[in-house]
């Protein structure tokens, strides 16, 4: 899917400026992330256990994101919402996806601890919610 979504990106005429190591480190970084939104909503959904759950998974990951830089680079922010995206660990995600992208790789290491990380902690949120889930007999 996510290939496909890159062909379709290139033939529409996406600039690519990096090259494939850029390309796979950027693919592994979204790897690592996708793990760790996956281990955020196992958590949820093993503590509500309902369909109600969904939007509780939803949510954090959206106000997470609206306090980014998603839409334009942190430098053209200003404001109290600079200040926010300037501490959100999304920042250097996004940064380095972007840096990564234009063949310009910058703070890619600090991409990876913070997108591990998220890992851990969501890999603890998970286990504990499952533990959570057996007790109740669910």
């Amino acid at each position: 899917t996510a290939s496909v979504l890159t062909v379709v990106a290139v033939l529409a005429g996406m600039a690519v400026g990096g090259g494939p190591v850029d390309l796979f480190g950027l693919y592994g970084l979204a790897l690592v992330l996708n793990l760790a939104a996956t281990l955020w909503a196992a958590g949820v959904a093993m503590r509500l256990r309902s369909m109600q759950a969904g939007p509780v998974m939803q949510m954090p990951v959206f106000l997470i994101l609206f306090f980014a830089p998603v839409y334009v680079p942190i430098e053209l922010l200003h404001g109290w919402i600079e200040a926010v995206a300037s501490v959100n660990p999304t920042t250097a995600l996004l940064e380095a996806g972007r840096s990564l992208l234009a063949g310009q790789p910058e703070d890619v290491a600090l991409a990876f601890v913070v997108a591990f990380s998220l890992v851990a902690g969501f890999a603890l949120w998970a286990l504990r919610g499952l533990r959570r889930a057996e007790a109740a007999g669910g």
